[in-house]
Formats: C-alpha cells, sequence, structure tokens
C-alpha cells in the first residue's frame, strides 16, 4: 500500500473544507456542504441534522427516507434543513489537530470541536477531496 504525503496544498485543502463544513451548518448553507462532501455522506448528513425535525414531524420523517431515490423529497428536505440551520446558527470552535494520511487515496483529519476530538474523513476522488464519512473504514 502506498502512503500518502500530506504536502501544505494538502493540507490547506482539507483544512478549508474543515472550516466550510461548519460555516455552511452555520449558515445552512447545504449547497456547500454537497459542494464538500460525497453524496453518501452528505445524504447522511440531512438525515443526522434532520432527526430533530423528523421527531416533530411524521411526514419529514417520511421525506428523510425517499430522498434517496426522489429528488423532490431531496429538495424540501433540503429548503426545511437550510432554514432550520440558519435559525439556529450554532458557532463552534475548532482547531486541527493533525492530518493522518491513510493510504494512497484517504486522509483522516484530526481536530477538537468546542474541546472535544473529532475525527472527519477524506477520500479522493475525480473531484478532489472531498468528506467521506466511509473512507476512515478498512478497505477488504
Amino acid at each position: 500500500m502506498t502512503i500518502l504525503m500530506i504536502n501544505t496544498g494538502i493540507k490547506v485543502s482539507l483544512t478549508s473544507s474543515l472550516l466550510s463544513y461548519y460555516e455552511a451548518v452555520k449558515q445552512g448553507d447545504l449547497n456547500t456542504l454537497a459542494a464538500i462532501m460525497t453524496k453518501e455522506s452528505y445524504l447522511m448528513t440531512l438525515e443526522s441534522l434532520g432527526f430533530k425535525h423528523a421527531f416533530k414531524d411524521n411526514s419529514f420523517k417520511t421525506l428523510l427516507k425517499q430522498m434517496h431515490e426522489d429528488q423532490d423529497a431531496l429538495h424540501t428536505v433540503e429548503r426545511l434543513l437550510s432554514a432550520d440551520l440558519a435559525q439556529e446558527a450554532r458557532t463552534h470552535e475548532v482547531a486541527l489537530l493533525a492530518f493522518d494520511p491513510r493510504g494512497s487515496e484517504r486522509i483522516t483529519v484530526r481536530y477538537t470541536e468546542d474541546g472535544h476530538p473529532k475525527k472527519l474523513y477524506f477520500s479522493y476522488g475525480q473531484n478532489g477531496w472531498k468528506i467521506d464519512y466511509k473512507a476512515g473504514r478498512q478497505k477488504a
């Protein structure tokens, strides 16, 4: 297995994506989230962000289940969650700790969010580095 050398350009790109992630969530900017994440990770994020809304509204819960196959359901979920997130406008203090290579096309970024240790996984594809929750898993 080839281990990736993480140069300054990669670090800048991953740092920018990490900070963009938190800023996009704060502002309810789901277009930015979709751009910096793999499709699967983006949908997983919508599901987790929509949990509170789904708990209060069964029709929204149904939309969350349908959004994987139905573009109209996805757009409705995005519109509602965007409004919810912008209204909450939560801020977080994020501090980078380390970049850990995981083979030739995966990197784990270790950081703290409000003092709590976190990890975010990235994978490299044809559109560059993207947040990819499954990039941290072992490949068979």
